[in-house]
């Protein structure tokens, strides 16, 4: 079974088409990279994906249960383009939210390491008012993958991090992907999404345009073998 099944998803606003019969699917121990431009509708396609916007048509599974379900959400971990945190709570009053709201068991061990793995130790009890960007994504992290999910969606989730961070979410990202997660990343940093992805989705003005592994988005496009991410994408927006 597919971890993530999207089949011909439309959604619209008023008379923009935003996603036009966009179908991608990710499986489990899986890195599928979104690539597009400002506007191409990677973030609505993840805000359908987690329920959070009224889709036009199309279905949406999570492990297998249908989206906006109990289970969807349960099976579901997402981190926002633009993660917002409650102005009043610590750090680690965050942490403790996402474990009671999750049934996270025996959750405190694993807050710790993941405060120790963000640098966010000795913030731990900093408001989220007081954060700065780079450390509110940093919390954002942490409370994403605090559950268990069996699913992964990440926008954009380098911006704003210092460099420390950046390593230690590419070596998370490899160990999620080794216990079986699937995952479903995007990024505009094309160089370091083809040193993480599996496979690729392309998207254009709403509509996938490519999709697979590198090899086949190179066939797809008659592109030489050492053509890298972002000579592909290149050319299919040329």
């Amino acid at each position: 079974m597919s971890s993530l099944v999207v089949t011909d998803l439309v959604k619209r606003y008023d008379k923009k088409l935003a996603l036009d019969g966009v179908s991608m699917r990710a499986e489990p121990g899986q890195l599928l990279g979104l690539v597009g431009s400002n506007g191409a509708g990677k973030t609505t396609l993840f805000q359908s994906v987690a329920a959070l916007i009224r889709i036009d048509a199309g279905t949406i599974t999570v492990d297998g249960a249908e989206r906006g379900s109990i289970p969807a959400r349960r099976a579901l971990g997402y981190l926002p383009e633009e993660p917002v945190l409650w102005p009043d709570l610590t750090v680690a009053e965050h942490l403790q939210f996402i474990a009671r709201a999750y049934s996270v068991p025996d959750w405190k061990p694993k807050a710790t390491d993941l405060l120790e793995r963000m640098r966010l130790t000795e913030s731990r009890d900093a408001k989220g008012g007081a954060l700065s960007q780079g450390m509110r994504r940093k919390v954002a992290l942490a409370m994403v993958l605090l559950h268990d999910s069996s699913v992964l969606l990440l926008d954009e989730p380098f911006n704003g991090l210092d460099p420390e961070a950046q390593h230690e979410l590419r070596t998370i990202v490899r160990e999620l992907r080794e216990h079986g997660t699937c995952i479903v990343l995007s990024s505009h940093r094309l160089a370091e999404l083809e040193a993480l992805a599996d496979c690729y989705v392309v998207l254009a003005k709403g509509k996938v345009v490519a999709d697979g592994s590198l090899g086949d988005l190179r066939t797809t496009i008659g592109l030489a073998d050492e053509a890298d991410l972002e000579t592909i994408y290149l050319s299919l927006m040329a």
